[in-house]
């Protein structure tokens, strides 16, 4: 982790929280890995697990709601939607100060390599990084693809780690 984790039990979820620099704030949940949600490694035949991880020029109450409900909303679909990159997550939080509602799940880029990877007896837990988009943001993504939507924001330089922008 990019610094260190003040551990948390938030909406009955224990999370780390950490503030970063340039007023960003990061949240991970720590026992999303028990949670199936239907991924298998092939080669390995082991379940794949993951944690959930968010970061944002946002508050650390407002992050940590994020990767709740995006847990909360993975839990309930009991393996039907599985938690990798490109899964899309509808209207994750309804916070009105914000203008970011919806998830998207992508390979972490904060370490800058590979994907921090946990071997454990019978599964794999890694982390998935809950990037939060706006509603706009989100059709696109629907209508072009996720791929698409990860061009343009990288076109047009858009400040992702900014959960008022406009959108």
């Amino acid at each position: 982790m990019p610094a260190q984790l003040e551990f948390k039990n938030v909406e009955g979820r224990r999370l780390g929280l950490a503030a970063l620099d340039d007023a960003q704030s990061l949240a991970v949940t720590t026992t999303f890995g028990d949670v199936d949600t239907g991924l298998k490694h092939a080669e390995q035949g082991v379940d794949v697990r993951c944690e959930l991880l968010t970061v944002a020029r946002a508050t650390q109450p407002e992050v940590a709601a994020a990767v709740v409900a995006a847990a909360d909303k993975l839990t309930k679909a009991k393996g039907l939607l599985p938690a990798q990159p490109g899964v899309m997550l509808p209207e994750v939080l309804a916070e009105d100060s914000l203008s970011v509602h919806h998830g998207l799940l992508i390979a972490p880029y904060l370490w800058g390599g590979q994907v921090p990877q946990l071997p454990e007896e019978g599964r794999l837990t890694l982390v998935c990084q809950l990037l939060m988009l706006t509603d706009s943001e989100y059709a696109y993504a629907v209508e072009e693809g996720v791929a698409k939507l990860q061009e343009a924001v990288a076109e047009q330089g858009v400040d992702i780690l900014d959960w008022k922008r406009a959108g």
